[in-house]
């Protein structure tokens, strides 16, 4: 019987350096085989915004399952591993790590201080799958931002644009003052906060006594377009096609029916300002509304809110 202690940290360490450099797992690539007899495995690639965690390796353990069946079914078997560093995950990473901010700049030295940031995790990232013995192809690897990705995306941009499904416009979007740039919703996280309602009275032009708006959003009232009531709410139905004077501010708006508001919260009768959330950007878009931008892409009051601007 073999004698002596087995150390399993350089045997493992051995061999899976001898899978990576024997090619073990790599993908052949046939031109002339049968499609059908290819599977190929599009893994999404972990986002470079720290290290990896156990619920990447839990991922890609299903997925080594379903490669190695398939090899040994033998069909041939794609099973590439990638790096997601082309966001905004990627450049806060990069702030936090090295302490800085984008704007201290220029666009091209913070792309490199992203790539350098990126590159330390990402070999962190190879390392750990390795160890996990993963049965991946290491010779076609990838990166977001590398320029074969970057075309290939450009190409598709310019493939929906030809095909007419894509266009510019002026419309609301998810926007982060600090980032300076658009969001996704994915990028974005609820939660609940206790917060202040404020009651707020809004004259009436016509003969009907002042009405209340409770708001947990007073910094929008320059922004406001119209007023809305539930159609079904008797105690508010008479305000409905009377103008409303915004307090403070002093614009005219509209008062509207619409059966989105929740007649039990607050007084009943809610601003529409642009924008403070979904339900305004639907009411703006239904009922043709006017838009007043109060905040601007910094996150500070424009001119519309006068003495409070800035």
């Amino acid at each position: 019987m073999p004698t002596g202690d087995y150390d399993a940290e350089s045997i493992e360490s051995k061999w899976q350096d001898h899978w990576v450099e024997a090619g073990t797992y790599a993908y052949d690539g046939d031109p002339d085989a049968d499609p059908d007899t290819r599977y190929s495995i599009d893994t999404p690639p972990p986002t470079v915004s720290g290290g990896l965690h156990i619920g990447h390796l839990y991922g890609h353990t299903l997925q080594d399952f379903a490669a190695r069946y398939h090899r040994m079914a033998r069909s041939e078997t794609f099973f590439p591993f990638g790096y997601d560093d082309n966001g905004i995950a990627s450049e806060r990473l990069t702030e936090q790590d090295l302490g800085i901010r984008h704007q201290e700049f220029t666009r091209r030295e913070f792309q490199e201080r992203c790539r350098e940031v990126c590159r330390e995790y990402e070999n962190s990232f190879t390392r750990q799958m390795q160890s996990l013995a993963a049965s991946v192809d290491w010779s076609r690897t990838y990166k977001t931002i590398e320029p074969r990705v970057q075309r290939i995306s450009q190409l598709s941009f310019i493939d929906l644009y030809e095909k007419g499904r894509e266009y510019r416009k002026r419309a609301p979007a998810i926007w982060c003052p600090d980032c300076e740039t658009a969001i996704s919703q994915v990028e974005t996280e609820s939660d609940h906060r206790h917060t202040t309602f404020n009651d707020i009275a809004f004259e009436v032009t016509g003969e009907r006594d002042d009405f209340v708006v409770s708001t947990t959003r007073p910094e929008l009232l320059p922004a406001c377009v119209a007023v809305f009531v539930h159609p079904d709410d008797d105690r508010n139905a008479d305000l409905v096609g009377e103008t409303a004077t915004v307090p403070l501010f002093d614009q005219e708006v509209p008062v509207l029916a619409d059966e989105r508001v929740d007649m039990e919260t607050g007084s009943g009768i809610v601003m529409c300002c642009t924008f403070g959330d979904r339900t305004d950007i639907e009411w703006y878009q239904a009922h043709d509304l006017p838009l007043r931008l109060a905040i601007d892409e910094s996150g500070t009051m424009t001119d519309l809110a006068g003495d409070l601007a800035g």
